[in-house]
């Protein structure tokens, strides 16, 4: 009696078991793709106003001597490009500054006072560059223009534009696709001015804040 159940369950179970071996076999699990974070891009033109603050130096020689310490304000504008090359990014930029740097100091043997006054400073320089994602660390360096006006208590004045050399390095950091803002220092060597007997030979340094505007930056910003 068992064998006879047991062979009706086998005979019914049959079919079943056909129609199962007919259905198609599940695929493994496909692992989605990892998601990668979108990397901020440095490439392409950029336009920005900038302010800080300069102190330095003219130092007088032959028929003069002693130097008169420098300081005060500038604000201006920058104009720059960029091109990235993986983490690695080159520049050019160029700015113009206003300024009110200025300053005197006993100048010659006899009572008489020199006063040197830096009206505006300028640059022309490249910039080279590490990107980490958002946050641009760069060193720049080019040349250098800048107006100074010598004058002394005697009545002596002179006005010249001055051509030397830039130095320095900054950070920057995007907001957003197109708005960023840095910090930067920059070194101006404005060389030496003729100034009656003597020459003044005039040096700045100037610690500035800016905020640039980088036009149609291919970037997918999430900060």
């Amino acid at each position: 009696m068992f064998k006879k159940i047991l062979a009706g369950s086998v005979f019914l179970l049959a079919p079943a078991a056909a129609s199962a071996a007919d259905l198609p076999r599940r695929s493994a699990a496909v692992a989605p793709a990892p998601y990668a974070a979108p990397v901020f891009a440095w490439s392409g033109p950029y336009a920005g106003v900038n302010a800080g603050y300069a102190w330095g130096e003219s130092n007088f020689s032959s028929g003069r001597t002693g130097g008169a310490d420098m300081d005060g304000w500038l604000a201006g504008a920058q104009l720059g490009y960029n091109h990235q090359m993986g983490s690695f990014v080159l520049g050019l930029e160029g700015n113009l500054n206003w300024a009110d740097v200025n300053g005197s100091a006993v100048c010659s043997l006899a009572p008489q006072t020199c006063s040197s006054k830096v009206n505006w400073l300028g640059s022309a320089r490249a910039r080279a560059g590490f990107a980490a994602n958002n946050i641009l660390f760069y060193g720049t360096g080019g040349f250098a223009f800048g107006g100074v006006k010598l004058t002394d208590t005697a009545g002596a004045s002179n006005s010249d534009t001055r051509v030397g050399w830039a130095a320095g390095a900054g950070v920057e950091y995007a907001i957003d696709r197109n708005w960023s803002v840095k910090a930067e220092y920059l070194r101006y060597d404005l060389g030496k001015e003729t100034f009656g007997s003597a020459s003044a030979k005039s040096n700045v340094d100037a610690a500035k804040l800016g905020v640039n505007y980088r036009f149609g930056s291919p970037v997918a910003a999430r900060f």
